[in-house]
């Protein structure tokens, strides 16, 4: 064979691996999308995100907890998004630097006389939270009667059969109400327990991809896109 001839095979099996490279779908644990505005709000930002990269991206619908720990050994490339602690606790992980959410941990409850202002007022009350939604599970009182749910529509059943006292949870900062939990009558208290941005997290192999990811956030961030999106689908829980 001539030299010519093995350096254009050569070319074109660099350019198969290259787009074999390219076709890798990334698999994103995502959870409670069809109830939750906060996770379709950051399931849709990463969407239009990944695909200006052009990088094919599979949203994979599993119990937060359950998602988080396929993350954790490997069998996910990543989750929609976590808290910034993480990071540190899990070194094997990247996080995205730009917040793709932010969050209000939110009390909603029947009774609305109760008052509930910070995490201690909710010492031995039977309280109601997504299971795996670390914030909540980190910060909820010794005293409190945990009863985990797997969505958000679990939950509002728990607190309309009188299963629970409240049920506590993450809505995106400065929205209404959740519309699901408006039209079962059940109402959000007063207080913010806690506020905090979200981050979009990948296995540390997908570092260099995450860098460029952040760059489109960061201009998504800067134009309104994200907020725009997040409008959007607010608008179809209505």
């Amino acid at each position: 064979m001539t030299r010519l001839g093995r350096r254009t095979i050569c070319l074109w099996l660099g350019l198969l691996l290259a787009l074999g490279v390219q076709a890798q779908t990334l698999h994103i644990g995502t959870w409670d999308q069809k109830s939750d505005t906060l996770t379709a709000g950051g399931e849709a930002i990463l969407a239009q995100a990944y695909a200006e990269l052009k990088q094919p991206v599979e949203f994979i619908d599993l119990p937060s907890r359950r998602a988080m720990l396929m993350m954790l050994i490997g069998e996910l490339d990543g989750n929609v998004f976590r808290i910034a602690g993480l990071a540190a606790e899990q070194p094997t992980l990247y996080r995205v630097d730009t917040p793709i959410a932010a969050t209000e941990i939110r009390v909603y409850a029947v009774d609305t006389k109760r008052q509930v202002n910070s995490w201690r007022q909710l010492d031995g009350l039977r309280v109601a939270y997504l299971r795996g939604t670390l914030l909540i599970e980190r910060n909820l009182p010794g005293g409190t009667h945990r009863v985990e749910a797997g969505s958000i529509v679990e939950m509002l059943r728990l607190l309309q059969r009188n299963a629970v006292d409240v049920l506590v949870m993450s809505d995106p900062v400065h929205s209404k109400p959740h519309p699901l939990a408006r039209a079962a009558g059940i109402v959000r208290l007063e207080g913010v327990l806690e506020t905090t941005p979200l981050y979009h997290y990948l296995l540390g192999q997908h570092r260099e991809l995450g860098m460029r990811l952040n760059s489109v956030l960061k201009r998504m961030t800067t134009s309104g896109e994200m907020q725009e999106i997040r409008g959007k689908v607010a608008k179809t829980f209505e």
